[in-house]
């Protein structure tokens, strides 16, 4: 996998992780719903902890109790989409065919009682984002249940929309202090 291609993958990610929040917040359905907060607290801690393990730092695990409101947690999923899109864009970084091991492959490993095959950072990164992507689709799933139509977010339809940035403006209007 090619850094131009990762790049483009982490800005859809990204954008459609921004969208998804924007409907989230904007229904008084959805905007309070603790399987849709657990969700996508999973989601950006997973984000902030590869985006950790790429850089060879420690990650800074926050609970879910952390986030008061919503918006805390949306402006947290911020912070890690920064801190990828960083990190694929200036931070001097090993070749992405190099292999890469994760800091906690050895817990799968005494989990599993095997040796976990080696894999490269490009593909640790691919995993970071179509682990979003799996999880996205279920916080789409449990905003039909709450009766919200979720956005559609697919690759292809931001490609057709030209690539935008991902707008988190629906976080201007929420009070930072709550």
């Amino acid at each position: 996998m090619d850094l131009a291609s990762l790049t483009d993958l982490a800005k859809h990610m990204a954008w459609a992780d921004a969208t998804v929040w924007t409907t989230a917040l904007s229904s008084p359905r959805s905007k309070d719903d603790s399987r849709l907060h657990a969700t996508f607290h999973h989601v950006h801690l997973v984000q902030h902890i590869f985006s950790a393990a790429w850089r060879g730092s420690a990650a800074a695990v926050r609970p879910a109790t952390d986030f008061a409101a919503p918006e805390d947690l949306a402006r947290w999923g911020l912070e890690a989409h920064r801190s990828i899109h960083d990190f694929l864009a200036t931070a001097p970084m090993p070749p992405l065919d190099g292999e890469f091991r994760e800091p906690w492959t050895g817990e799968f490993e005494a989990y599993l009682n095997r040796h976990a095959a080696t894999h490269t950072l490009g593909e640790s990164v691919l995993q970071a984002i179509l682990h979003s992507l799996h999880h996205r689709g279920q916080i789409c799933v449990r905003l039909r249940e709450l009766d919200v139509t979720p956005p559609t977010v697919d690759f292809i339809v931001w490609l057709w929309v030209g690539r935008p940035s991902a707008d988190w403006t629906v976080l201007e209007s929420c009070d930072p202090a709550r």
